[in-house]
């Protein structure tokens, strides 16, 4: 018996399949025979376009691989291309295999979940991070033209292309990874290059993130309760510290009935909840996620900032913009936050007190406010804001979590709760390479009586944040035991 899903499903797949059967005939309109680059881009556009949340969400490089050979045989025998160079449809099959599911030299480092980011300067010079370390890959391209090949593959199921007109692409790969691509003629040395960076399929939990010791079990107690009661938060540190992570464990401690939308570019986090805790269950919480244009494309009304005023526009008890940018975004999210929203975000900042004047100088670049009630307004609507850094050893930690009391002239009153002081460095003999650094997480404060009465009119018990509503004792310690936790839940 089909369901309601799966009918749907097969609606929308004869419509995607009738489309490119229009592109189809188009070309042959044109031509009587295609070349491969032109049916290599019609593929490439019907899989984005037919391919099931299933196929998005796969984890599995091998799984993947054959659900994506089945939708190209799917192509090629509904649409019989007559195409340059190939006589018959079992040779175009696998040449278009070979073509869209392999990457030359990077096809391991694309299929290890264990390789976050992939960067090419040239095709000699390629090299991966993992686990928070940057390492130099033992394959590379046989040449200029290689790699030219691979980077078109790469962005094939955008619409633009890599040109000395327009050297400079982003784009996403037909595996949803984000990449960027650079044309040989803006390089000094007269070679392309790429940077792709992955994103997991698999959540991270908080335990995962107690046991790397990202943070400890007391403080996720304080984390988790944030959301909870409805205090809005920035996430603050460099680029690929882990901020959208934390923010995704977070966003997970927020009740599942309270509406929430998000913005991003690209689209990172994995936010429906499903009963069952399956990928086929009913979703139970109330979220809307949408994925905002670059800003350099004017092509398309859908820019962070519209998407903003929009989100306000439906319900919304979160609002929750990827990444805050440019001064007309910063002020569209504290218009959220003065308009009986709460918000959650992230900026690149080196601190507490350095995310809040990066907060104030974009807001007044789109403001006429005086300084001093712009800068009140911020303190006003950020409750916390959690630094998290990547360290040299490759770990993600927070460094810092700090509740903000409000401001005095244009001074933030920064109330420090947790921080990370490191003590040493562990280094591996003759090499002096980093193995560890030597640190620990520590309570420096107390939860000020105003946040206090928020997590109890939030229906929080005390005894759930008791802890924190006194100055720590010099020997207290934080454990790294999700256990301990978990039963204060």
């Amino acid at each position: 018996m089909l369901t309601r899903a799966k009918v749907s499903e097969l609606q929308q797949r004869v419509s995607h399949q009738a489309q490119s059967a229009e592109d189809m005939e188009d070309l042959k309109s044109k031509y009587t025979t295609i070349t491969f680059d032109e049916v290599l881009e019609l593929c490439q556009k019907y899989i984005t376009k037919i391919a099931t949340h299933a196929f998005r969400r796969e984890s599995d490089p091998g799984r993947k691989r054959e659900m994506t050979k089945s939708y190209i045989n799917e192509f090629v025998d509904s649409q019989r291309p007559t195409v340059e160079g190939h006589y018959d449809l079992l040779s175009l099959k696998q040449a278009l295999v070979d073509e869209i599911t392999h990457y030359g030299p990077i096809t391991k480092a694309m299929e290890d979940p264990a390789i976050d980011e992939i960067r090419a300067n040239g095709p000699e010079q390629i090299f991966v991070e993992s686990g928070g370390k940057s390492l130099a890959w033992d394959q590379h391209f046989s040449d200029r033209e290689h790699m030219e090949r691979i980077i078109s593959k790469l962005i094939g199921v955008s619409k633009v292309r890599l040109t000395p007109k327009i050297p400079m692409v982003n784009a996403r790969t037909i595996e949803g990874y984000r990449v960027n691509a650079t044309h040989a003629e803006i390089s000094p040395y007269d070679m392309p290059a790429f940077v792709i960076r992955k994103f997991s399929k698999k959540s991270v939990t908080p335990e995962m993130m107690i046991q790397n010791e990202s943070f400890s079990a007391n403080m996720f107690k304080l984390l988790s309760l944030i959301p909870k009661a409805d205090l809005s938060w920035i996430t603050v540190g460099p680029t690929g510290s882990g901020k959208t992570t934390l923010n995704e464990v977070l966003i997970k401690e927020i009740n599942p009935l309270s509406r929430i939308i998000t913005i991003e570019n690209p689209s990172e986090m994995r936010l429906l909840r499903r009963e069952g805790g399956t990928d086929h269950g009913r979703v139970i919480n109330d979220v809307l996620q949408y994925e905002s244009v670059p800003d350099e494309d004017d092509s398309s009304p859908a820019t962070m900032e519209n998407l903003l005023i929009n989100a306000m526009r439906q319900s919304p008890h979160w609002i929750g913009p990827g990444e805050l940018r440019t001064p007309g975004e910063f002020a569209t999210a504290l218009r959220a936050a003065q308009t009986g929203h709460y918000f959650f975000t992230t900026l690149h900042a080196e601190g507490d007190r350095e995310a809040i004047y990066r907060f104030l100088t974009a807001y007044l670049m789109a403001s006429n406010e005086p300084a001093e009630l712009a800068l009140r307004n911020i303190c006003t609507a950020v409750k916390f804001v959690i630094f998290q850094e990547k360290l040299a050893d490759g770990t993600r930690k927070v460094t810092s979590i700090s509740e903000i009391l409000g401001s005095e002239g244009l001074e933030p009153i920064v109330n420090p709760i947790y921080k990370f002081i490191s003590e040493d460095v562990l280094e591996e003999k003759g090499t002096h390479r980093v193995l560890k650094i030597v640190g620990k997480h520590k309570r420096v404060g107390m939860l000020s009586e105003k946040v206090q009465q928020s997590m109890l009119k939030a229906g929080i018990k005390r005894s759930r944040f008791d802890f924190l509503t006194r100055m720590p004792d010099d020997n207290e310690t934080e454990r790294y035991v999700p256990d301990e936790y978990d039963a204060s839940r």
